[in-house]
């Protein structure tokens, strides 16, 4: 955007990460919120200081990420006099996967402020095929306002691919959360190792509803080696030899994902929404069922079994990342939509 003589400037929920944001020359404005909350009057709180944000930078095109920029901004934008309003939606999310009288009643609302804001937007990117459905199916969305692109992609000369030195090493990389499969995981580890003692499975994240605690018998036995946390996972996929995620949580498109294909690694993960769009089942990896750890084991024995296999499928997924994955493709596909228009 910068390089074709645009301003571009970012609004954020927190300045946590400021410091790369300022490296990048553009106008900064924080909200200082984190609060999830769909209370209506912090709804309208928070449209009030997207109208006043937006007003002040007075952009020509505004592009929304997430849930609440997806709705709250996008009609914050729309009465602030912006007519040129994109959104992406990088995952469905809790909203879409659980179904307690709660969580129906909070996916009751999302609905209607996703209804409401997207009549106001010329285009919606969605990261896979089966968001995009729902939303039609919902009847939240037009066909016509919908482009679905391959996630928001990866720098594939940073994630170059690397040799696999070890086919019987495995790695997850995620925060602990029971929807992203890390019990699955490990029980996987577990199974496998009882048959080939010189498995080796690892994990990479941070805390979040599973605790180090609660994996920690895992930890103890040798199923598993905990890692702890990294702001660069490059190292740690360049050392694995196959790249594991159990989620059944409704993802986009899984970044560690696309990442780890990247790199050149065979993907082992569940026929589930976001993760299925990363996997040519038996071409780059194996897509298991959810919450599967026997089948997950059985996947994870026949590429230790297959080692000339697993090098072929990690070629594979590394020809895959450079069709599907290539940042710089995604990025000049929303941006010729984007410009284009205007």
């Amino acid at each position: 955007l910068q390089k074709e003589g645009n301003h571009v400037g970012i609004v954020a929920f927190d300045d946590e990460n400021l410091d790369i944001i300022q490296t990048l020359n553009v106008d900064f404005f924080c909200m200082n919120t984190k609060n999830r909350s769909l209370n209506p009057n912090q709804l309208l709180k928070l449209k009030r200081q997207y109208i006043k944000i937006i007003k002040q930078f007075n952009p020509d095109i505004v592009m929304s990420f997430v849930l609440k920029p997806n709705t709250i901004g996008v009609m914050a934008a729309h009465k602030a006099g912006v007519r040129n309003i994109y959104s992406m939606v990088e995952g469905a999310g809790d909203a879409f996967i659980n179904n307690s009288l709660k969580w129906k009643i909070i996916r009751g609302v999302i609905c209607k402020l996703y209804k409401k804001s997207f009549k106001k937007i010329k285009k919606v990117f969605f990261l896979n095929h089966d968001d995009k459905e729902e939303f039609l199916k919902r009847k939240l969305v037009k066909e016509d306002q919908c482009l679905v692109i391959h996630g928001v992609g990866v720098n594939l000369k940073k994630f170059n691919q690397t040799e696999i030195k070890n086919p019987r090493s495995f790695l997850m990389v995620s925060r602990m959360l029971r929807t992203k499969g890390i019990l699955d995981y490990c029980e996987c580890a577990r199974l496998v190792k009882k048959k080939y003692k010189d498995a080796d499975f690892r994990y990479l994240g941070a805390e979040g509803t599973i605790k180090i605690s609660d994996i920690q018998e895992y930890i103890d036995d040798g199923s598993v080696k905990y890692l702890g946390v990294a702001k660069n996972v490059k190292p740690y996929l360049d050392d694995c030899g196959i790249f594991v995620l159990p989620s059944y949580y409704r993802e986009g498109l899984p970044m560690s994902i696309m990442e780890a294909a990247s790199v050149g690694r065979p993907i082992l993960t569940t026929d589930n929404v976001g993760c299925r769009e990363t996997v040519v089942d038996g071409y780059n990896g194996f897509l298991v069922e959810k919450n599967n750890a026997e089948m997950l084991a059985e996947k994870a024995m026949w590429m230790i079994e297959n080692p000339y296999n697993v090098a072929e499928m990690g070629n594979n997924s590394r020809s895959l990342a450079e069709e599907q994955f290539d940042s710089e493709k995604i990025n000049s596909i929303i941006y010729t939509e984007i410009i284009g228009e205007n």
